[in-house]
């Protein structure tokens, strides 16, 4: 598969690191081409312009509410049914998704490859990140790194 890009996204705090921490290692290792991978830290409504352009999108980020370590996958119509109103201050990857398709700008392959994190709370191990990238790499069809 070629043509995807990859929106790592979250804060480099605690348990809400793992999706960026995924995508830093996705992009190390080997990738298919036409892959190309973006780390965000805390995008809000700036996700938007990046899904502009874009043939494909993989979003990485981590999914409170999920048993921690759970790799959880979702389509773009189950992500679209997730967003809620909420303010421009506090815009969440859903909400810049419902955004992005209000405006024309939502491709039309998207995937959100996520993490479950529990409550949100204390940072998951380094082998919850390398799990999610992993995760990618085979949705992606990318080998695994040597």
């Amino acid at each position: 598969m070629s043509g995807w890009r990859v929106l790592a996204v979250g804060s480099p705090f605690g348990a809400d690191a793992v999706g960026l921490e995924a995508g830093r290692l996705l992009a190390a290792g080997p990738l298919p081409a036409g892959v190309e991978v973006r780390c965000l830290d805390r995008p809000g409504a700036a996700l938007v312009a990046h899904l502009e352009g874009a043939e494909a999108v993989l979003v990485l980020d981590a999914v409170a509410g999920r048993p921690p370590g759970a790799v959880v996958r979702l389509g773009r119509g189950e992500l679209l049914r997730r967003s809620r109103p909420a303010s421009t201050h506090a815009l969440g990857v859903a909400e810049a998704l419902a955004l992005a398709e209000a405006l024309g700008l939502l491709p039309p392959r998207l995937w959100l490859l996520g993490m479950g994190i529990g409550d949100g709370g204390a940072a998951l191990p380094e082998a919850a990140a390398r799990r999610l990238a992993e995760a990618a790499r085979v949705l992606l069809g990318a080998a695994p790194p040597p």
